[in-house]
């Protein structure tokens, strides 16, 4: 199943006709071999104006959906039995807010009972798993919007597009990998991917994940046109589970612009 423009196949559309909004929403799961992919989807049916959004818990997060376009959020998840949530977005400048469904985990659930639906960019727990799923490894593709500059969005907003995974490289360790390419949108003529910094975010593990990355990545990463962030972490158990992870995007003022879900494994005792 994709993003079908507009039409946004899935399993919890609802159209959304708030004020002077106008936009739809959507989710689905999928099997990928011992995992789930949970993907939300949102269109902006708008023919003028680009619709800022963040749908807590599902995605996207605090990210742009131009004019008459769509855009997918992919997560993994380990629990094989999804089932429908009643969340929350906020969308527009305003801090306006609207129910919205989509299909979730049981952490996801449990967060989003914590939270009344509206967390934020809030971590949910995940469940365990073994980690020899990583022999077949995970990819999954991304395409976000976000401007360079969140105090002119419409002429400064860019499109992302990328891969996003894990590869196994042996003895239970794992390398993440993050591969980019970045441009202005259609004919916006001022945005700047190389005032966009790529900034990781570990809930779970702090330490441990943030020790990995800057082993290899020795800095901050300026976004740029394209560009391929990796870094490897070392086995510590036997047992893994998806844990929350994303890549935030960041202006030079070091306001966050946009983010997108890291596939990570964690160890089962992960807090």
């Amino acid at each position: 199943m994709v993003c079908a423009g507009l039409g946004l196949w899935g399993d919890t559309r609802q159209e959304h006709h708030v004020g002077n909004f106008n936009f739809v929403t959507s989710s689905w799961v999928e099997a990928r071999g011992n995992l789930k992919r949970y993907v939300s989807c949102v269109g902006n049916f708008d023919a003028a104006s680009d619709l800022l959004v963040t749908w807590f818990i599902a995605g996207p997060f605090t990210s742009y959906v131009p004019a008459t376009e769509s855009t997918e959020t992919p997560r993994m998840s380990s629990d094989l039995n999804p089932r429908p949530i009643n969340g929350c977005i906020k969308f527009g400048n305003l801090n306006n807010y609207t129910p919205a469904q989509f299909m979730g985990s049981a952490a996801d659930e449990a967060e989003n009972a914590h939270s009344n639906g509206c967390a934020g960019l809030a971590p949910s727990g995940g469940d365990t798993i073994e980690g020899a799923f990583l022999t077949d490894g995970w990819s999954d593709n991304v395409r976000v919007f976000f401007p360079s500059d969140p105090d002119n969005p419409h002429d400064t907003m860019l499109e992302l597009t990328g891969t996003i995974g894990l590869t196994n490289v042996g003895e239970g360790n794992y390398e993440s990998f993050f591969k980019y390419r970045a441009a202005r949108y259609k004919d916006r003529p001022d945005g700047q991917p190389g005032d966009v910094t790529v900034t990781p975010v570990f809930p779970y593990d702090r330490e441990k994940f943030f020790s990995a990355y800057y082993n290899t990545n020795k800095e901050a990463a300026r976004l740029g046109s394209d560009g391929n962030i990796t870094f490897k972490v070392d086995a510590l158990s036997a047992i893994w589970r998806p844990v929350p992870a994303y890549y935030e995007f960041r202006d030079r003022q070091n306001r966050v612009l946009g983010a997108i879900p890291m596939p990570l494994l964690g160890t089962a005792g992960a807090n």
